[in-house]
């Protein structure tokens, strides 16, 4: 079967405490509750798309660990095809650290482990696995040449380019030219542009500012005040969902996820952005970020439910 989406980036375990307020430095509180989840951006995206029936298959690497095993039957239960994803022998797999907060806001540490062995060399092996995609979706939390490297064998083959640019930081100029389609969210457009972004028309400039530097489309995602997509002189704005926010871990990753499959699925951006906005606002409902992302049922029925 022809590959549609291929996602290239970290697998995690996720090590959530929910606490009332998060500590400030120094600080000792006491948290609630603790609970491990499978995430990292790459295959919580991975996860959002297969849920939603996308075709998906995950490069990226696991310890030889217990997380690492748990890690990859997660993914390949929900029906990516994990099938490239490297275990490497003696090294953990990564993890993340997040405490929640009351308001449902989240900080999260990463150490990445094994997601630093996904190299450009162990990219280059897997040149065949991009060349077949419909998609490549990527984030940042693999070695930046490891990013360069997929974006290069996807140029070659004509395969469009879809970054999550997180976690932030700024980005050369001669990426931002190979970028089909790049997913901020308001801290990430900022750090991209070096702009402050307090509402939609300073969105809408930022995000032409990434326009001028070659981005085909900047889908910005601004939470519940829903998203801005621009391309060229043209900038479109979707409405937000208003849903108590439990758990924002994870809501960009189910976006992104759902974006890419309904894009390569044959929608237009705007339908697809439409979408991938319900998911994430459905994601932010529930605690984690796999275990709250909605099947397309779910989806669906919400959808409906608002028009």
């Amino acid at each position: 079967m022809e590959n549609e989406v291929v996602v290239i980036g970290s697998i995690n375990m996720d090590l959530v405490m929910d606490v009332k307020q998060r500590p400030a430095g120094g600080e000792t509180t006491m948290g609630e509750s603790f609970f491990t989840n499978p995430g990292g951006k790459g295959a919580n995206q991975a996860f959002s798309a297969a849920t939603i029936g996308g075709n998906v298959t995950m490069l990226g690497c696991v310890g030889d660990d217990l997380f690492g095993e748990q890690l990859l039957i997660n993914l390949k239960n929900i029906g990516v095809n994990t099938e490239y994803i490297q275990k490497i022998d003696g090294e953990t797999s990564g993890i993340a650290m997040i405490t929640v907060d009351q308001n449902g806001e989240n900080s999260i540490i990463v150490a990445p482990a094994a997601n630093n062995k996904v190299t450009p060399q162990y990219i280059t092996l897997h040149e065949h696995v991009i060349k077949r995609a419909k998609a490549i979706l990527i984030q940042l939390e693999i070695p930046f040449e490891s990013v360069e490297k997929s974006i290069e064998i996807a140029k070659k083959y004509h395969v469009p380019v879809l970054l999550d640019p997180a976690p932030a930081q700024e980005l050369p100029d001669h990426m931002l030219t190979k970028i089909d389609y790049i997913l901020p969210n308001e801290t990430e457009l900022e750090q991209l542009t070096n702009r402050k972004i307090v509402d939609q028309k300073t969105a809408i400039q930022a995000s032409q500012l990434l326009i001028s530097k070659g981005v085909k489309t900047v889908i910005s995602k601004l939470g519940k005040d829903g998203v801005i997509i621009c391309q060229n002189d043209r900038a479109e704005w979707i409405k937000g969902y208003d849903v108590h926010a439990i758990d924002t871990t994870g809501a960009g990753d189910a976006f992104a996820g759902a974006f890419a499959t309904k894009l390569v699925a044959g929608l237009d951006v705007k339908s697809s952005a439409k979408y991938a906005n319900a998911v994430g606002a459905l994601t932010v409902t529930k605690k984690g970020a796999q275990s709250a992302m909605p099947n397309k049922e779910d989806v669906q029925v919400y959808i409906q439910s608002q028009s």
